[in-house]
């Protein structure tokens, strides 16, 4: 078995599970743009307003006349599925070079006789694959409405998969580049993340201020430079596919220049003081801290930018003129409140990705040999995986009540109505019994087994697109409840009901203390 054959075949769920997930994003949406405007005047006034809206220039980008259902596709759904093509390149792109590297499996092949560049070939080879998977499988995705939705043509559907596929591409030589310099996996994955919001940033400045060159310059700016069902400019992919392969050689060359097992910047070296920690708690407490205050900071940041840039949104809403994605999502109640429900759902997606990452550590803990030495100071069998979840829900909650705060003395400056810091307080407080069930699904499949670790992204993954996509899609609402999200109740309404949320951290607990009883009844994982 080649090692390439060999890396699809170990993490062929969650490469299953991510390009499933974008592709069908991108065949269920598309033909519900064609009618979600009822009449063509309605329609023009929707793209006059985007256009000369800042907050969603600033989010989505700039939309193009005439703006058609297929350019309004490509503006609004495009600027959703590149980010997470992005997080997706970031997450894969660790995972098959440094998180290989730090866990032992490429030195077990290298063991074998496997060359020393060999292993990285194979993950950008791997990940090339992908890029082109991911760009087919969108453009034909999205093609097959060809007919059927005004303006999808397929050749603007392969313009449209490209973008997709060529930012995952650029985003993963990025990356690539970014796990030869860093110290471990993890240090990676966080400037993979750094990486992404900058080029946010950047292409978001640049539609703002209508600096073409600068948007263009982005990897989240391929879909302004590519015009898929405007322009159709394939010569402008050349650009980005040049960078992407110059980044690729990059990777090469600083492999060769940096020990086995570390990075071009050497770890800070360990302190002689002796560490005093008295309970697993503790000890998982103290080994998180460091992502306290980076996950607090990149959530409020997040929670202030939204609650910034929703004045507008809310003044559409009242006025009728709102539609497409942001209608379905603020509905037909009080717009404030909507707004705020939406904004803060999408900040517990980010806390939620935290808990899952946060749980899963201590499967990383397991494997690198961690839970053995604190096993053998006499601990229970089931207290690190509970200390970890105790830590990730309290961890969580921090976040939550640090990024409310700073929304309720922001958004009544931003955003006209009745009691909005309470609910802006409330609402983003309101997520935790999500986290908390996220955290619950993760402990129990990595109590039952470790190798189940990958699946706790599905809960996550589901829950997300039926909260943010369940209305778009006329997902009935019994469906869309299964989900974690959207169940906070308006706590300046007439009458809140708190019986979901409760269902939610209950369900939470009892899948954390099945995942823990599970722990007693298996072997600890070593690799």
């Amino acid at each position: 078995m080649s090692l390439t054959r060999l890396l699809v075949r170990r993490h062929r769920m969650t490469l299953g599970a991510w390009l499933l997930m974008l592709i069908g994003l991108c065949a269920g949406t598309v033909p519900s743009y064609q009618n979600t405007y009822d009449t063509e005047q309605q329609r023009r006034g929707v793209v006059e307003l985007a256009q000369n809206n800042p907050a969603t220039t600033l989010l989505y980008g700039r939309l193009p006349d005439p703006g058609t259902p297929a350019q309004m596709f490509a503006w609004e759904l495009g600027a959703i599925v590149t980010i997470l093509a992005a997080v997706m390149a970031v997450l894969l792109t660790v995972s098959v070079t440094r998180a290989a590297e730090d866990d032992g499996t490429l030195e077990l092949l290298r063991g074998c006789g496997v060359a020393p560049r060999r292993p990285l070939r194979s993950a950008l080879a791997l990940l090339a694959g992908l890029a082109v998977v991911l760009a087919l499988g969108c453009g034909a995705a999205v093609g097959l409405a060809t007919g059927h939705v005004d303006a999808v043509t397929w050749a603007g559907a392969m313009a449209f998969g490209t973008t997709i596929g060529l930012t995952f591409l650029l985003v993963s030589a990025l990356t690539a580049v970014l796990a030869q310099i860093a110290a471990t996996g993890g240090q990676a994955r966080a400037l993979g993340f750094v990486a992404v919001g900058a080029a946010f940033a950047l292409r978001a400045f640049g539609d703002v201020k209508r600096v073409d060159p600068l948007a263009w310059s982005s990897p989240l700016g391929l879909r302004a430079a590519i015009e898929p069902f405007t322009a159709d400019r394939w010569w402008a992919s050349a650009p980005a596919l040049l960078v992407a392969v110059a980044l690729a050689v990059l990777a090469e060359v600083l492999s060769g220049r940096r020990e086995f097992g570390a990075g071009l910047v050497t770890r800070r070296a360990a302190r002689d003081s002796r560490l005093r920690l008295r309970t697993p708690v503790g000890l998982a407490a103290r080994l998180g801290r460091s992502s306290l205050l980076a996950w607090t900071v990149g959530v409020a940041a997040i929670g202030t930018l939204f609650s910034t840039m929703g004045s507008a949104a809310v003044k559409q809403s009242r006025s009728g003129d709102l539609g497409g994605f942001l209608e379905s999502q603020l509905g037909t109640g009080d717009p404030a409140a909507a707004y705020l429900a939406y904004s803060d759902t999408v900040i517990g997606i980010v806390v939620c990705a935290y808990a899952v990452l946060s749980v899963l550590a201590s499967r990383r803990s397991e494997v690198d040999g961690v839970t053995d030495l604190v096993l053998a100071t006499g601990v229970r069998r089931w207290l690190p995986l509970a200390a970890q979840v105790l830590v990730t829900a309290a961890v969580s909650a921090a976040v939550l009540v640090a990024t409310g705060a700073l929304g309720a003395l922001i958004t009544p400056v931003a955003i006209e109505g009745d009691d909005i810091a309470a609910r802006a307080f409330a609402y983003a407080v309101g997520q935790w019994p999500a986290a908390v069930a996220t955290a619950g699904c993760a402990a129990l499949l990595i109590g039952i087994s470790p190798r189940l670790a990958p699946l706790a992204w599905l809960p996550l993954g589901a829950s997300a697109l039926l909260a943010l996509l369940g209305n778009l899609l006329d997902v009935p609402q019994r469906v869309q409840d299964l989900g974690f999200f959207r169940h906070m109740p308006d706590v300046a309404g007439p009458d809140p009901r708190f019986g979901a949320p409760l269902v939610l951290i209950g369900l939470g607990v009892a899948l954390s203390l099945a995942g823990i009883v599970a722990t007693t009844r298996r072997d600890i994982a070593t690799g």
